[in-house]
């Protein structure tokens, strides 16, 4: 007896079969032509290819309209350098296109095919859409974001290295970057509870939440 594993292999063979000749497909006719190719197997009639092509279609395998199956998208070259670097680096189109050497259109083809099937997604971060690997932990989207910029890293380390509270000035001034740079990054940790505040006499300091950020960094980032 087949089992609803097997069932789904050879329709999904027989998917791949068909888009090779008409990359663009109803789900009408792939019944049809399936159903024609199967007629000897008792456990494939066109109800149930119809079901396992639905299901396909639900977990997003498979998307009427595009010749692409899910496990053949990031074969291609180019965007399965776009989907490696997004796992590592969540990243807006623009630094995109710039890591990977690509121009806008390409870039905008490659990412719709990653966000249609799943091996992406995007949600908006201040002023920038940013693009996420699609199993990674919204939760933790904000933290994994911010931890990878630059200037985020810098202020945390300094802050390390200082282990003390510091003023937003003293900040700026170790760091040699402009006050209102450094005074928008540290709300963003405070925000994000990596950074404490202090107030004595009217005047704020700030002290890094270290063994936080470093369990933060082992969860998230691996490191």
């Amino acid at each position: 007896m087949s089992s609803p594993d097997n069932l789904q292999s050879i329709v999904c063979d027989l998917i791949r079969e068909y888009l090779k000749k008409k990359p663009f497909f109803s789900i009408e006719d792939i019944v049809v032509f399936i159903n024609n190719r199967v007629k000897s197997n008792p456990y494939l009639n066109k109800n149930s290819i119809e079901l396992i092509i639905k299901n396909l279609i639900k977990k997003r395998i498979l998307i009427p309209g595009t010749k692409l199956m899910k496990n053949n998208i990031i074969e291609h070259p180019i965007r399965n350098e776009i989907y490696n670097y997004i796992r590592k680096n969540p990243s807006n189109i623009n630094e995109i296109m710039r890591a990977i050497n690509i121009g806008s259109n390409q870039a905008l083809w490659h990412l719709s095919c990653l966000e249609k099937f799943r091996f992406t997604r995007s949600k908006k971060i201040g002023n920038q859409k940013i693009i996420f690997e699609y199993d990674s932990n919204p939760e933790y989207d904000m933290l994994f974001f911010y931890l990878k910029q630059d200037i985020v890293q810098k202020i945390i380390d300094f802050m390390i290295k200082e282990n003390k509270t510091l003023k937003s000035t003293e900040i700026a001034t170790g760091l040699k970057k402009n006050y209102n740079t450094i005074k928008k990054y540290l709300e963003i940790l405070k925000n994000l509870d990596l950074v404490t505040i202090e107030k004595e006499n009217k005047k704020v300091s700030f002290k890094i939440n270290a063994e936080k950020y470093y369990k933060i960094r082992e969860s998230i980032l691996g490191e």
